[in-house]
Order: structure tokens, then C-alpha cells, then sequence
């Protein structure tokens, strides 16, 4: 092991052990403490977002929407255009005839990305918002 990498003990219940080394098999680490460390790498992320850990955050905001109420597509550009500070790209599929999905990539202030993903959330037809928000 290298000077810069401290090692830890950690105790966990078994089920909870077979459950990692199952994990740690089927994704293929190298090791538990690979896995633990991916682990731990999300944890802090998801800590440092939910505490308003202030910085400049990355992620995506999925936003899953009926195509076919009318306005929507008027309505998703239209904010998507005045919040295009916090908009890196944005990705449009076509899930089924109704459905739609659209990946924003997102960067900036947690609050620029919460009033983006909340002003999403409430247009009529929007069926489903998800945020997710990645360390650097």
C-alpha cells in the first residue's frame, strides 16, 4: 500500500458481507476495498448535496414526459433556454409513442440545479424528474 492510503477496519453483519462479496464478484473489482471506496465515493457526494455543501456541482436531471400534452415540448425548451447557464446538454429519446425522456447535463450552483429540476417537476405532463449529482 502507498503513504497516501490509510487502512481501516470495519465490521459488518455477515449477510451484509456476502452481499458485498457478491457485488465485488458480479461488477468485477478488484477487491471489497475497491468497492468500498466507489461506495463511500457517492456517499460523500450525496452528503455534500443534501447539506447544501456550497462549490460547483455536476450531475444530470432526467426528466421522463408525455409528449402528447400540449405545450410540453414549448415548455421544456422554454426553460431549458432560460436556465441555459446550468444546462451543459441535453439528450431527447423516445421511450414509446407517448413517452418521452430528456437528459439534461448539469452544471453549477446546487440551488441553479434544484430550481431547474423543480420548475421541471411542475410543468403538467411531466411524469418523473430524477437528480443525480457526481463529485469532481
Amino acid at each position: 500500500m502507498s503513504d497516501d492510503i490509510d487502512r481501516i477496519s470495519l465490521t459488518l453483519p455477515s449477510s451484509m458481507v456476502e452481499r458485498l462479496d457478491g457485488i465485488v464478484d458480479d461488477w468485477e473489482y478488484d477487491s471489497r476495498s475497491e468497492a468500498v471506496r466507489d461506495s463511500l465515493r457517492d456517499f460523500f457526494a450525496d452528503y455534500e448535496w443534501e447539506t447544501g455543501g456550497g462549490g460547483h456541482h455536476h450531475g444530470t436531471i432526467v426528466v421522463v414526459h408525455d409528449h402528447h400534452v400540449d405545450g410540453i415540448a414549448d415548455d421544456l425548451q422554454t426553460i431549458q433556454h432560460e436556465m441555459a447557464e446550468a444546462i451543459t446538454s441535453v439528450q431527447h429519446i423516445h421511450l414509446s409513442h407517448d413517452t418521452c425522456m430528456e437528459t439534461l447535463v448539469v452544471e453549477g450552483a446546487a440551488g441553479d440545479i434544484t430550481e431547474l429540476a423543480n420548475r421541471l417537476r411542475a410543468l403538467g405532463g411531466v411524469q418523473q424528474v430524477k437528480v443525480v449529482v457526481v463529485d469532481e
